[in-house]
């Protein structure tokens, strides 16, 4: 979904992190997986809030699995419907592109669920979509990985298949992005994690392995 192949991205969050998603993939340049620029504030988050109720919910990480100290962004967490999610690609051209994309590979519905630490500035972006069939799901995954970015991390597999890159940030505040991307039949994932000066990918794919036990 996000584009270049997808980067369904981590939702607008003062992230800036480029999250690819796998649904548009294309040529198109990646837009920040919903979020926003490494330099941007991050958004004030409720405490004692929970995530908006949806069956996707499950399928995304609780408050108590999350980095301590974070709580969940309630605006830019939620179901999301196929416009949504191939606006994430970009406007006009790109965002009509990937929601043929979308709809190629048997879209169903998405989720999104964001988590901010506003004393340190960490934040999660969890896209989770689900698909008509494997097949689907396979080949918006394989876009979504044909346009990643970043250093990638040897890790062990996660689900049917999966890939987690590290990349550096532009901004004024030194921080890095960790994308964990993985797909286990017809539901494909993209997490994202920015954390300042280093982000640990461990971190991101432990809360990746947690939802994988759930499926």
């Amino acid at each position: 979904m996000f584009r270049s192949v997808m980067t369904r991205g981590l939702v607008a969050l003062g992230l800036a992190p480029v999250l690819l998603i796998g649904c548009a993939s294309g040529s198109a340049t990646p837009q920040p997986h919903p979020p926003a620029t490494a330099s941007a504030p991050v958004p004030v988050p409720v405490p004692g809030v929970t995530l908006p109720p949806d069956a996707l919910a499950t399928l995304v990480p609780r408050p108590d699995e999350v980095p301590a100290g974070m709580v969940p962004v309630i605006a830019g967490s939620g179901p999301r419907n196929l416009k949504t999610v191939a606006g994430y690609s970009g406007t006009g051209a790109t965002a009509t592109a990937a929601a043929a994309k979308l709809r190629a590979h048997g879209f169903v519905k998405a989720y999104v669920a964001q988590y901010a630490n506003p004393s340190t500035g960490q934040v999660m972006s969890i896209v989770v979509s689900t698909f008509a069939t494997a097949v689907g799901a396979t080949a918006d995954f394989g876009d979504d990985q044909a346009g990643a970015r970043g250093k990638r991390a040897v890790t062990p597999t996660l689900g049917a298949a999966s890939s987690v890159t590290v990349q550096d940030l532009p901004g004024s505040v030194v921080s890095q992005l960790v994308l964990v991307r993985f797909r286990r039949g017809t539901t494909t994932w993209s997490l994202a994690y920015k954390a300042g000066p280093v982000a640990d990918p461990q971190l991101a794919i432990g809360v990746a392995t947690a939802l994988l036990r759930r499926t």
